[in-house]
């Protein structure tokens, strides 16, 4: 087996906070079927944007708004069933909101291994 290369797990936490940005970024886009109303259209876009910036140049700007923008969406979003804050929702709403609670706390471990070094500290410079 093949070593990856210093650059490797750095690449692999931002593709994988990019893939689970993504799926908040799926999870509001089916919410909007079920109750459409534009700040989670707004919500969707960002998290969207936010999966292209991880993939694509994931610097240390793009961590952050990642890391904020997560933690914005979880705050609204607690990942708990029953825990939606906005109203009673049913059918497909009722299960977005932890769904995205669930990828909103994946993505930020992702980030707090990248930034905290936990992998390395000569993997993770930002």
């Amino acid at each position: 087996m093949m070593p990856l290369g210093a650059a490797a797990l750095p690449r692999f936490l931002a593709h994988s906070a990019a893939g689970a940005a993504a799926g908040c970024a799926a999870v509001h886009g089916l919410a909007l079927l079920a109750v459409p109303h534009a700040p989670m259209a707004l919500l969707s876009a960002a998290c969207l944007l936010c999966a292209v910036h991880l993939w694509r140049r994931p610097g240390r700007a793009a961590w952050v708004a990642h890391v904020v923008l997560t933690t914005a969406m979880l705050l609204a979003h607690p990942p708990v069933a029953g825990g939606h804050v906005h109203s009673a929702a049913t059918g497909l709403a009722a299960w977005a909101a932890p769904v995205a609670g669930l990828l909103a706390v994946v993505a930020l471990l992702l980030a707090a291994v990248r930034g905290l070094g936990v992998v390395g500290s000569h993997l993770c410079r930002i």
